[in-house]
């Protein structure tokens, strides 16, 4: 997924941790009130949340889903994604993956209804992801594989797919968008899908258009109608947006917000508040995609060796102390651990060795160096980013010829223009089957910038494409440790995103690959 980064922020790489946090996460419906959630009624709390950035929709098949938190309370998935990486039944008590991942067989509950009464049946979910399958959906891609819905009967459906996709549980959970349904009133008016009315979904919470201001204020409220009422952990939840870190953060002190995304600036200092309870997950890389891997701009870049060489030059260590301190991890693995790609050999596998990068360079016939193009942009920390492995390189011989864009456009332009060797990039981390269809496939852009068809790596990706549950994560690792070995990226560092807490608020959890908090899942310890 690309890291959309909508404004420059002070310190590094805040705005790329600041982007990905804005899935704090209303990522889905949580499970039943866990052993120790309280026994008293919570019917009169509030849930108060503080997020930086404003709402850009709250229909799920248009929402950019950097800022799904805004969608998911009013609409249940069929699947839901839930704590730990573990899916479990929503809209769907049930399912079956077709062996080789070509189809999923969805039995629905009888007794959901949408919260304008209609009940949620089979008829009503293919309506709903035909729709976000449709040219009219921003989240169309999700559902790029799917051929046909099957409607077995009044609650069962089979969904099939063009290709083989390990993911498929993915498309009908809460993570895409396209697995929350919309009811059939609401695909009926689609233009009324906004913040200025209530929401069109069977969620645990309707959005509550009177008591919210667009830009500043989201309101929910329980759904009265709602199948299972002890996921209710609060009569009201209220999304406020909160730019400055330090405001949100005294905010939380002083209990006008019990949640709330958390940033670097302010980290070190929630984290000395011994009333404040913090978590965080370095999920978001940060670095260098070498696009040039052919060298048709560069030959040096279509010799691996130079490619490795450029990550044994740099101190990522020293860069990660430097720019985040103690929540800065350094990697040279594009995929974080708790996901499916991740080992720790591929996350270490480049030590600083700059002596072993002359001999490379030496050995592909540039021992008396050579320049590489890169572009980068003046927002997220990529350009400060740019500017602290600049010499580094240049120590071992490596120049940088580095164009610094001021905005998304001119920095799109420079990914996808075939001018650039190499882009800064800021990318965060994914199952490794979403990740190969962003960076690996020839069509992939913007991370594909000269549509490298590498056929080492197409062929563990195929393998990926169809593997089993059993399998998923060894096939999963050949690839990421292919892609690392062969030096498509040079990553530096992950970046945090952090969410903070006052005390009393538990179902705080990012474990299992789910690198954001779910507001459905906290409740009242």
């Amino acid at each position: 997924m690309f890291i959309t980064m909508y404004r420059q922020h002070r310190g590094m790489l805040r705005a790329i941790a600041t982007a990905a946090a804005l899935a704090l996460a209303v990522t889905g419906c949580s499970s039943d009130s866990p052993d120790d959630s309280p026994s008293s009624d919570v019917s009169a709390a509030t849930l108060t949340i503080a997020v930086t950035a404003p709402a850009t929709g709250i229909n799920p098949a248009t929402v950019n889903t950097a800022f799904i938190s805004y969608v998911v309370p009013s609409y249940e998935p069929l699947v839901y994604y839930g704590p730990g990486g573990v899916y479990e039944p929503a809209l769907a008590k049930s399912w079956t993956v077709a062996e080789g991942n070509t189809a999923i067989s969805l039995e629905l509950r009888n007794d959901v209804k949408f919260s304008d009464g209609t009940p949620v049946n089979a008829a009503a979910v293919k309506a709903s992801l035909e729709y976000c399958g449709s040219a009219e959906s921003r989240n169309t891609l999700a559902l790029r594989d799917l051929e046909s819905i099957d409607v077995t009967d009044d609650y069962n459906l089979t969904l099939n797919l063009t290709q083989p996709n390990p993911l498929v549980m993915n498309l009908v959970s809460q993570q895409l968008g396209c697995g929350m349904i919309i009811s059939p009133a609401g695909l009926a008016n689609i233009e009324n899908l906004t913040v200025d009315n209530p929401s069109a979904g069977a969620g645990p919470y309707v959005y509550d258009p009177t008591n919210s201001v667009s830009g500043d204020t989201y309101t929910y409220n329980a759904n009265p109608g709602y199948y299972n009422p002890a996921k209710q952990h609060f009569k009201t939840i209220v999304i406020k947006v909160m730019t400055e870190p330090q405001a949100a953060l005294n905010a939380l002190t002083t209990g006008q917000v019990d949640v709330a995304t958390g940033d670097i600036s302010t980290a070190q200092q929630a984290a000395a508040n011994s009333d404040i309870n913090m978590v965080w997950s370095p999920v978001v890389w940060a670095g260098l995609n070498l696009i040039d891997r052919a060298g048709e701009l560069n030959p040096a870049m279509g010799d691996v060796r130079v490619r490795q060489a450029i990550n044994y030059a740099i101190n990522r260590e020293a860069i990660a102390q430097a720019v985040l301190g103690s929540f800065g991890v350094p990697t040279s693995s594009p995929s974080a651990e708790g996901y499916d790609g991740w080992t720790q050999a591929a996350q270490d596998y480049y030590n600083y060795d700059p002596e072993k990068a002359r001999t490379l360079l030496a050995e592909a016939g540039y021992a008396e160096g050579l320049t590489i193009n890169v572009v980068t942009v003046a927002w997220g920390g990529l350009d400060i980013l740019v500017t602290a492995i600049t010499p580094m390189l240049a120590a071992v011989g490596i120049t940088l010829d580095t164009l610094v864009t001021t905005d998304e456009k001119g920095y799109g332009e420079g990914a996808v223009g075939r001018q650039h060797s190499a882009v800064a990039v800021g990318y965060g981390s994914l199952p490794m089957f979403r990740m190969g269809t962003d960076l690996v496939l020839p069509e992939a852009r913007p991370f594909n910038g000269f549509g490298t068809n590498d056929p080492g790596a197409m062929a563990l990706f195929d393998e990926l494409r169809t593997a089993s549950a059993s399998t998923v994560t060894e096939k999963a690792q050949a690839l990421n440790t292919y892609l690392v070995e062969n030096a498509w990226f040079a990553p530096v560092l992950f970046t945090p995103i952090l969410v903070y807490a006052r005390p009393g608020i538990a179902g705080l959890d990012m474990s299992g690959g789910r690198s954001t908090v779910s507001v459905l899942d906290l409740y009242l310890a």
